[in-house]
């Protein structure tokens, strides 16, 4: 075994990138000394397994940090990501190592798009925007829709406003919702953020998004935040009414309001994530109301360590093609 302090780094876009081989001989390495504020990785190696510390730096020592591997350095455009840490764990192993040279780095990637914030939902406790354009139309199960209203309880729903703040199974709704997150938001405490949307693109496609970004919950809470997105992406030119639909999720530190039996944001009649129709049809992401399931302190079934097709983490991808769900 052998134990590395990286001594090169390669500052790009805000990440460093460490470098390791894997070959049977390793470079010569020398010491290199790291500041307090430093971030840097140590790694090591035995046979084809590396065990690798991450070294935080202080003023984010609780940080949640992504490892990523490509078999060359120079391309800046084939990182695969690996894995997520969670918030302030410090210690990563990865398996079965590939054979020959390998690079890895860290960075934090936000599933979280820019650009859907041209529009804001006033501070306020189970409100809703009024009537709100997506500037196209779907075809959710049958039903053509172009307008919708933007819950602050982390949903969307088409047939009118909804203010229920205490989450129940989405098939017993028997309503249009689309719910990314749907529990308490309580936006009226100004360390929390106010739900946003708008417009935007998306791989060339038109796109409607709303931001639950820095948000709180019930009662005016605002020691925890919940950060997650809805993306309903115009995929017209497969067909008319077609569309792509993205949950984004980025930091997840409460799932209950305080009226739905939760305390200090959690238990309780806890969050649900997913859609449904007036019919009954439903989806729910696995965990949906069951306390704990999709914090970020839950590193297994937490939903910024994990995707739905999709290879970035805390993203969940949906295609809707003439009005129903892909499987």
């Amino acid at each position: 075994m052998q134990n590395m302090k990286w001594s090169r780094e390669v500052l790009v876009s805000g990440f460093v990138l460490a470098f390791a081989v894997f070959a049977p001989s390793f470079p010569a390495l020398r010491a290199q000394v790291f500041g307090t504020n430093d971030l840097w990785l140590e790694i090591a190696l035995t046979n084809n397994v590396a065990a690798f510390t991450i070294h935080a730096p202080a003023t984010n020592a609780n940080g949640v940090y992504d490892l990523y591997f490509n078999t060359n350095p120079t391309d800046n455009q084939n990182w695969t990501w690996w894995l997520r840490n969670g918030p302030g764990q410090t210690n990563l192993a990865v398996t079965n190592l590939p054979p020959g040279q390998g690079f890895f780095r860290l960075g934090v990637t936000n599933a979280i798009r820019s650009g859907f914030d041209q529009q804001i939902l006033d501070r306020n406790d189970d409100g809703s925007t009024g009537i709100v354009p997506m500037g196209f139309f779907i075809n959710y199960f049958g039903s053509s829709n172009a307008t919708l209203y933007v819950n602050n309880n982390g949903n969307v729903t088409f047939d009118g406003a909804q203010s229920t703040y205490t989450p129940s199974a989405l098939n017993s709704l028997k309503s249009k919702i689309i719910a990314p997150y749907w529990a308490d938001v309580d936006t009226r405490n100004t360390t929390s953020d106010v739900v946003k949307y708008g417009t935007n693109m998306v791989d060339g496609h038109v796109a409607f998004g709303v931001d639950w970004v820095n948000v709180s919950y019930y009662n005016d809470h605002a020691d925890k935040l919940l950060s997650c997105q809805l993306v309903i992406i115009n995929r017209s030119d497969i067909a008319p009414g077609d569309f792509d639909m993205e949950f984004n999720y980025f930091k997840v530190q409460w799932e209950t309001g305080d009226a739905s039996g939760g305390f200090d944001g959690l238990g309780g009649y806890s969050a649900r994530a997913g859609y449904a129709s007036v019919s009954g049809s439903t989806f729910e992401l696995d965990g949906s109301g069951v306390p704990g399931s999709f914090l970020d302190a839950n590193v297994v079934t937490g939903l910024i360590y994990q995707s739905l097709n999709s290879s970035v983490p805390g993203r969940y991808f949906f295609s809707f093609r003439n009005g129903e769900p892909l499987p």
